[in-house]
């Protein structure tokens, strides 16, 4: 294309002022794209906070009460108290609190007396920022929502490192099975956990076959302490279903530990020359091809009349005499080619004959649970225990029977001011004609 020399002249000029043009355009271009990819990268407030106290704002205790917290501080008349200086007020009095929100949880105030996480967290300018907005409340709460875990997945996460490490996978099947022992989970409170971390050597009181090793770590590894010492730690070691769950999740089998319980646990005795039965029953079990223990019984109380073995074992049953010799009866079953396929069961039926209505006990010894192959299990025993039925005030002289003795016995304290006890029949304070036809209403009956 022909250009003259003016039109030459013109974009030779033009040419340094429209490349300036271009390089301020493109700068420009470049600092909005920028602006709108920082904006993008932002974290909101809600997202600062909560990625800032994650790990609090999981934590059992307080995801059972804040998101109803944070509810009741979204009210707008609570929202126009919300000051800073207002926060640190309540920090320095927690109960000052109830003053500004009435309805706040009880539990609450415990936390911000007592927990120091939860008040360095209220005295961070952000978390304060948050409560002063409606809509950051909100986000938080949703945040929270997405994030809640089950108690033993937030500890998993939190130490999932810590629990591969080989000398802590090494102890934790037998310290999962020592403090699920219903003996010992009533001590697991915070303070007894606390105690522990303290002074480790007094672990072995409550649990006296934990593993030398793990004391050991207790004293010497700050990483174990510092796990021991979570909050949510302490409320899995006093949850035997939440020990399971992080079982599970870190690929732990559990130790098997057997149940064996007499069954009922505690019966009132039925009446002289009645039958009493009971089952011994077999829980938590796995693989068992054999069981042999022997039960004591009072004979003074009780009389044996039979044993009858359950279904719980099958295939090629070796027969086991039964014994009974004085107060015991040592009992055996095997199967010496199949394994029971169920973890619960009977294992036995025994009847007695009632020769005496009283309280007695009922006591397992020597119990065997085992495996084939010859591998015994450890077991848990659960005795039983007889009570004593409620007196029957016609049986005066508490023999088990109403008959002329009891009459007599009345009759010759008949009128007295100073009669015993057992001769008031009705207990009206007298001894008279209305006790002796109460007596003679039962004359025949045992009791």
């Amino acid at each position: 294309m022909y250009y003259s020399d003016k039109t030459r002249t013109f974009f030779n000029r033009c040419q340094p002022f429209s490349f300036l043009c271009l390089s301020v355009l493109c700068i420009i271009g470049a600092s909005i794209l920028f602006s709108i990819n920082s904006d993008a990268q932002e974290p909101s407030l809600a997202e600062k906070v909560f990625e800032k106290y994650q790990t609090l704002l999981l934590r059992e205790d307080i995801l059972a009460i804040f998101p109803i917290v944070l509810e009741k501080i979204k009210k707008p008349e609570n929202q126009q108290l919300l000051t800073p200086g207002t926060i640190l007020l309540v920090l320095d009095d927690p109960d000052l609190l109830k003053t500004f929100v009435p309805d706040i949880d009880d539990k609450f105030i415990v936390l911000l007396k007592e927990d120091q996480e939860v008040q360095a967290m209220l005295r961070d300018t952000d978390f304060q920022a948050l409560l002063q907005d409606v809509n950051a409340i909100e986000e938080l709460a949703s945040l929270l929502e997405q994030n809640q875990q089950s108690l033993a997945e937030r500890v998993f996460e939190r130490y999932k490192d810590f629990f591969q490490r080989e000398d802590v996978k090494g102890n934790l099947q037998e310290v999962l099975l020592a403090i699920k022992d219903p003996e010992i989970q009533p001590l697991l409170i915070p303070a007894t956990i606390q105690a522990v971390v303290d002074n480790p050597d007094i672990l072995k009181a409550f649990l006296p076959d934990i593993p030398d090793t793990f004391i050991t770590l207790l004293k010497e590894d700050a990483e174990v302490k510092a796990f021991i010492s979570d909050p949510d730690v302490h409320l899995i070691l006093q949850d035997p279903a939440a020990i399971d769950e992080l079982a599970a999740l870190l690929a732990v089998e559990q130790p098997i530990h057997v149940i064996v319980r007499i069954v009922p646990s505690a019966v009132e005795s039925p009446r002289v020359r009645e039958q009493l039965v009971i089952t011994i029953d077999i829980a938590d079990a796995k693989d068992v091809s054999g069981y042999q223990a022997i039960l004591e019984f009072d004979p003074t109380a009780l009389k044996f009349v039979s044993l009858t073995h359950g279904i719980y074992l099958s295939g090629q049953l070796l027969p086991v005499e039964t014994k009974v010799e004085n107060n015991q009866i040592s009992f055996a079953q095997i199967s010496i080619d199949t394994a029971a396929t169920t973890s619960s069961g009977t294992l036995v039926t025994i009847m007695f004959e009632v020769i005496s209505a009283k309280a007695s006990k009922l006591t397992l010894s020597e119990v065997i649970i085992g495996a084939l192959g010859g591998v015994s299990f450890p077991v848990t025993v659960e005795n039983a225990e007889i009570l004593e039925p409620p007196r029957k005030p016609w049986d005066v002289n508490g023999d088990g029977k109403v008959n002329i003795l009891d009459l007599t016995y009345v009759a010759s304290h008949f009128g007295s001011d100073n009669a015993p006890p057992e001769a008031d029949v009705n207990g009206d304070g007298k001894v008279n004609i209305l006790d002796l036809t109460l007596v003679a209403s039962h004359f025949g009956e045992e009791v």
